[in-house]
Parts: C-alpha cells; sequence; structure tokens
C-alpha cells in the first residue's frame, strides 16, 4: 500500500488547491502547524494501526531468542543452526504452547516485528554507530588542521571505544538470529491465506485492525468521522483520513500492479514496494523544480557518484514521525534513541500513550460505533476466561500512535546505520596494504605515536570496525600493538582516516541495505533505480530455492529489463499481462513442496504458472511511475463518486489528488463502500469471499458486502 510519504504529498498538494478554493478547514491546516499535524495524522488512516506496540510478554518471548547485539556474546555456526532450530520449533508450536501470546502474534505481526529488531539490534547498535560516526567527525577536522592540542582534548574517548569495541563482538552472530526471527513472523499472513491455521469463520472477526478498516465499510466510516468532527483537531484529522481513502483508491491498485497481487496475498512484497514508491515519490516532489524523466532516467540522477549529489532522501531527514508528533513525544538526546522507540522494543509503554489527545480516540470511537454494530467488530484473543478480547478499546490509537512513531523515527530521522552513507573523496593516496591484504594494521603502516596518541585513537575505531566484521582479535590486536610507534604522519594518518571512514560506511551500507530489502526500511536515492531480482523464479517450478539471496542492480543508470520496484509494469497490466503471467492477481509465494503461506519469497516478482481465479483486470498501463498517480491523470470516468454497480467499473478514476478534491467538495457523500486495498481489481468495493471459498480452492467466490 502507499506509505506515509506518499499519503503525505496528496495531502500537501490537496490542501493547497483547497485554500484557493475558499475551503475554511484547508485554511486553517495551511495555516497552523499543529493542525497540519492532525490532519498527516488522519491521511495515516487504518495504517497507523498496524504498528500497535507488542504486549511486555511478546516482546519478551521474541527477544529471548537472540542475545543483545552488545552482549558480547559470539556464537559459533554450531551455535546458531542449534538456536536456528529452536526458533522455529518455539515459533511453530506457539499456538499450542501459549495461545494468547500465538493471538498476539498473528494479530499484530508488524509490532512484533518491530518490536524484535528495535530491542535487538537498533536500541544497543544506533548509539554506538552515532559515536562512531561523532568522533570521526571530530577527528577529520583536527586531523585537515593538524591540530595536536585539538587531539589531546579528545583522547580521553579512546577508552569508551575500547569498552564499545568489547561489546560489539557478537553482532555478526547475532544478526543471522534476528533473520529467522523476523522470517518467522513474515509467514503469518492475512487469515484467508492462512486459513489452514484460521479455519474461515462465519463472520469477519480475525481482520486485523487496519485489515478491518481497510475492507469493511470504508466509506461509511469516513463519513462518519467527518461528520460528527466539531473540534477544529478534529476536523483536520477527518479532512486527511478522507485525503487517505482517496489516495488508497486511486493509488493501491499502482503498488499491487509492481508487487504483482494485493497486499492479501503478497503482503510483505506489498510493504517492500511501497517503501520504494514512498522514497521516489518523496524525493521527486521534494525538489524544485520536480525532476524530468526521460523513460526510466530521470534529471538530475537519483544518485551521482561523481559529485555525491542525489534526490532528497527521506531515509536521511525526512523525519515523517515529527509530521503527526500530536503529543509532542520527544526526540532522541545525542547519541541515544528516543525514549518511545525503546518502550515499543519492550512493550512497556508507561505514560507515552497519554500524550495522545483524547479528542481524537473520541471522534474515532464515535465514528467506530455509529458505523459497525458491535458484533462486527474484531478480536484479537482470549482472555483467561475465554472470553473474547476487542480489537479496539479506548487505547487503540494512543499506542498505535506511540509505535508510529517509533518505526518512523527509526526508518527516517537518519540516525545509525539507515541514511545516505557516503564516503566521499578520497585522499588520492595509496589504499593501506591492511585494506589490499585483508590484515589489520601494523603501527608502523600508522607511522603515528602515543605521545600525539593519533594512531591509538584511529586503531581504536579500526578495532570496531573489524568487530563488525567479525575480527574482533585482529582488531584487539592492531590497538595493543599501537601504543608504541614513534611520530606523526598527518598524511598517512590522514589517509588512514579516509579508509577507516570507508569501513564503517561500508560496514552500514550492508546493514542498511538487508534491512531495505527485507522491507524494515527507506531505500536511500541510489537504489531507486534499482532492478530487484530481474524476473525471479517460476515458484511453482520444482526445486526452486526460496532462501536465494536477492539480485539487485543499483548502478547510475538503471536496468530496465526486470521489475524495478518504482513503476508499473507489464506484467501486471490486466488484458496486457504476459501468456506466462495469465492475469491478475498472482497466487501466493509458494511452492508444492511447502506448505502455502503468503509472501516466503516476497523479494522476487511472482511469477506463477497460476493466477488466483478468477482472475481480474487491473487497466494500469505499464512503465509509469507515481507522480502519474499523485497528479498526473486528472479526474477520469466521473471520479470515485460515479462508480457502476459491484464489483467494478474497471475504469481509473484518475489521480489522487484530483478524487481526493471531488471527495472533499462534496463533504464526504456518496462516497462508495471501497476496498481499500484495491484487492482482486481496480476499484472493487468491499467484498468476502463466500462460505467455504478461499485461495487454496480456487476459484475464490466473492460476495458484496452489505
Amino acid at each position: 500500500m502507499p506509505n506515509l510519504a506518499y499519503h503525505i504529498e496528496v495531502l500537501d498538494q490537496v490542501i493547497q488547491q483547497r485554500v484557493g478554493l475558499g475551503d475554511p478547514v484547508a485554511i486553517n491546516i495551511n495555516n497552523s502547524s499543529q493542525l497540519k499535524k492532525f490532519a498527516v495524522l488522519g491521511a495515516m488512516g487504518p495504517d497507523m494501526l498496524r504498528y500497535t506496540p507488542v504486549s511486555p510478554a511478546l516482546a519478551t518471548f521474541l527477544s529471548n531468542f537472540i542475545p543483545p547485539a552488545t552482549s558480547g556474546t559470539v556464537l559459533t555456526p554450531a551455535q546458531i543452526a542449534m538456536q536456528t532450530t529452536a526458533i522455529q520449533t518455539a515459533m511453530s508450536n506457539l499456538f499450542t504452547a501459549n495461545q494468547s501470546l500465538a493471538f498476539e502474534l498473528y494479530f499484530n505481526p508488524l509490532g512484533a516485528i518491530y518490536s524484535v529488531l528495535f530491542s535487538s539490534l537498533v536500541e544497543p547498535v544506533w548509539p554506538i554507530l552515532d559515536k562512531i560516526t561523532d568522533f570521526f567527525n571530530k577527528l577529520e577536522i583536527i586531523v585537515q588542521n593538524k591540530d595536536e592540542i585539538g587531539l589531546a582534548e579528545i583522547i580521553g574517548q579512546l577508552s569508551d571505544f575500547q569498552n564499545m569495541s568489547n561489546s560489539l563482538k557478537g553482532l555478526p552472530s547475532m544478526l543471522p538470529l534476528l533473520q529467522v526471527v523476523i522470517g518467522a513472523i513474515i509467514t503469518q499472513g492475512p487469515w484467508m491465506e492462512m486459513n489452514e491455521s484460521f479455519p474461515q469463520p462465519a463472520t469477519i472477526i480475525v481482520d486485523r485492525r487496519h485489515e478491518f478498516l481497510r475492507w469493511h465499510k470504508t466509506g461509511e466510516f469516513a463519513q462518519n468521522l467527518l461528520s460528527h468532527a466539531n473540534t477544529d483537531n478534529q476536523k483536520a484529522y477527518a479532512f486527511g483520513w478522507m485525503c487517505h481513502v482517496s489516495t488508497s483508491v486511486t493509488s493501491e491498485p499502482f503498488i499491487n500492479n509492481i508487487t504483482g497481487g494485493p497486499y492479501r496475498t503478497h503482503w510483505w512484497r506489498n510493504r517492500l514496494v511501497g517503501n520504494y514508491v514512498d522514497s521516489w515519490t518523496f524525493g521527486f516532489f521534494e525538489q524544485t523544480p520536480n525532476p524530468i524523466m526521460t523513460g526510466d532516467n530521470p534529471l538530475p540522477e537519483y544518485f551521482d557518484p561523481l559529485t555525491g549529489n542525489s534526490w532528497p532522501a527521506l531515509c536521511n531527514g525526512g523525519n515523517l514521525q515529527d509530521k503527526f508528533n500530536v503529543g509532542n513525544l520527544a526526540d532522541a538526546a545525542p547519541d541515544d534513541v528516543p525514549t518511545a522507540l525503546k518502550s515499543m522494543a519492550s512493550g512497556n509503554l508507561g505514560a507515552l500513550p497519554g500524550s495522545f489527545p483524547t479528542e481524537i480516540q473520541d471522534l474515532f470511537t464515535t465514528a467506530l460505533n455509529a458505523t459497525y454494530p458491535a458484533a462486527e467488530l474484531p478480536i484479537v484473543g482470549l482472555d483467561s476466561t475465554n472470553a473474547p478480547i476487542p480489537a479496539f478499546n479506548n487505547r487503540t490509537l494512543a499506542n498505535a500512535y506511540v509505535g508510529a512513531f517509533s518505526v518512523y523515527w527509526f526508518m527516517t530521522s537518519g540516525r545509525g546505520a539507515v541514511g545516505t552513507n557516503i564516503v566521499g573523496p578520497g585522499t588520492g593516496q595509496p589504499e593501506p596494504s591492511w585494506i589490499s591484504s585483508g590484515g589489520t594494521p601494523s603501527p608502523s603502516q600508522a607511522g603515528v605515536n602515543i605521545g600525539a596518541a593519533i594512531c591509538a585513537a584511529l586503531l581504536a575505531i579500526f578495532g570496531i570496525l573489524s568487530i563488525l566484521g567479525g575480527d574482533f582479535a585482529g582488531g584487539a590486536a592492531a590497538l595493543a600493538a599501537a601504543l608504541n610507534e614513534p611520530i606523526i604522519d598527518w598524511n598517512k594518518v590522514n589517509n588512514e582516516l579516509f579508509w577507516l571512514r570507508k569501513t564503517l560506511i561500508d560496514q552500514e551500507n550492508m546493514l542498511q541495505n538487508a534491512l531495505v530489502m527485507g522491507g524494515l526500511a527507506y531505500p536511500p536515492p541510489m537504489m531507486l533505480g534499482a532492478v530487484v531480482n530481474v524476473m525471479g523464479t517460476d515458484e511453482t517450478l520444482p526445486g526452486t530455492d526460496l532462501t536465494a539471496p536477492f539480485n539487485s542492480d543499483i548502478s547510475p543508470v538503471p536496468n530496465v529489463t526486470g521489475i524495478p520496484l518504482c513503476k508499473s509494469n507489464s506484467l501486471s497490466s490486466g488484458e496486457n499481462a504476459t501468456v506466462d503471467q495469465k492475469g491478475y492477481p498472482s497466487y501466493l509465494d509458494a511452492t508444492s513442496s511447502i506448505a502455502p503461506a503468503a509472501d516466503l519469497n516476497f523479494g522476487v516478482y511472482p511469477l506463477h504458472i497460476q493466477t488466483e481465479t478468477p482472475s481480474t483486470h487491473n487497466p494500469i498501463a505499464a512503465n509509469l511511475y507515481p507522480n502519474t498517480f499523485v497528479n498526473g491523470l486528472g479526474l477520469l470516468n466521473g471520479g470515485m463518486l460515479n462508480p457502476t454497480p459491484y464489483p467494478s467499473s474497471y475504469e481509473l478514476f484518475g489521480d489522487a489528488v484530483s478524487n481526493a478534491n471531488q471527495v472533499l467538495n462534496a463533504n464526504g457523500a456518496a462516497l462508495p463502500e471501497f476496498n481499500l486495498d484495491g484487492d482482486r481489481g481496480y476499484g472493487w468495493k468491499d467484498w468476502n469471499p463466500q462460505t467455504g471459498s478461499n485461495p487454496f480452492t480456487l476459484p475464490v467466490l466473492d460476495v458484496e458486502e452489505v
């Protein structure tokens, strides 16, 4: 689904257009930075509920599988293999061993993923990476100025780096276990894709919170938000929600086209694609004038390796969390992470949800009760007496707000390893022998002494870097040997500093790439032209390796022969789809040898022989970029307010900005009940599977929701 940056761009343009039309709500939002935050909060729509933090019990269960990255524990390959088996066994047996945790994990998979990611990696490691970078920046100035006095002033930090070196030595053996835990959670698809574990109910009671609000009575709920909004803050929130609905209906099919199917069948690939589209949209519209696209080549380029210039980077200072921070949650202190992120990691939210404005929760609850009978509302499990636990209560939005703030801080603040990490020009001197040989620098290569202390400082950091690469012993030996060398050679020191910084950035980029391709972080501009897993493999064929690594091309001029993640393609484009694709949507990511589950191989375009039948028409043309669906089509075929009877008119409504204006001009009246995920095709209205019908026993037989 389009992610937050895309929705904010549509919202911004709608506000400006409606200010020109004299809309008093838009004028108020435009004149108040605080009201704008409420509008952005609304523009997140039901998606904010995806970030609901997990309970302390589930957070503890997940984090106990993984030694903290700063524990200093180094696992052998045999120990990693043994722990991997233990994780898989525990996750498989969770429903039997602890039903309440199993229910919570199913109903809140994204919150669980970010909880374990934050507790195991981000909270302990990001401050250390920031401190290393800060130290590099100080040291670089000292080296450039040949400032021995300044050098003496920072040498006291050396012992801190030595301690960090010891604490990080277990990081390389921790990361594989983190991948196993996250991978196990990713297999938890929506309930229709989990029928073997969650038999089809007679009601929609097992929808996740955001699924429920995206799939059922979406028009009525949005209208109730608008009609019950009384305060300026509530009106701004409802305004943003209407923009979210309009953007979802018009732009989600574009995401599905790139993905190869809707969220329901490819829920994690949908997130991966949404992150790429978000980054592209932010970069395109945040520069003036907007770039010029000639085919697939933008001017200016996504990233110019000669100058280091790039499109504005959402991952590095986009700070989306600040744009909806209505409760004034605190940012991170220097070389730390926010309290909200720590709380999401542990599940202990404390007083943080209390900062969320009650008037928004009250409006949400009023609209919920006015739209859905109590018997239709989903649950999130059973309590100790086997009574159902309602999915919505008076803390629902407040808790999700804390989680969303944490996730978007992680994704867009530019802290830690998730940012634009560029080395810069070299020194013009030869690469040190310790780089080319793969060894560690000797004291004579550094050419400095303990009196000036520069060598000790440099090699202390190298000790950390080599630990990040798994070579703690080499880094420690280099540090110890450095303490007895004679004289400063500033040119050599400068060269050493460049290569040490490069080593750090290379390590951070490797970590960032893993997070980006895992669907957990936004790609930097240099990855926007990437063709990821050019054609993938046909997973219905015997012998397909679902664990094969991603194949990505991030050259400055994109390889356009495959499946890029920022533009539509012919494989999903309705009647123009290739013979092999045989229509839309593509079936589950599964092989004949693996039990069906959603998105086991989410990094690959789902090139399947089998399509989920009956196939549906997706009229998105090939080779279109996100700006087309933001503001590049105008209002087409009467727009969203003039659809044909169920299920769809199969005609484009136009772009998001034009349709949001149409809906707001009508004050939300006559807004149809659209499926906000574009599930089963463009412009589909709310539907449910017929009793007994599911994707495991094709065809999928749908009925209109009444």
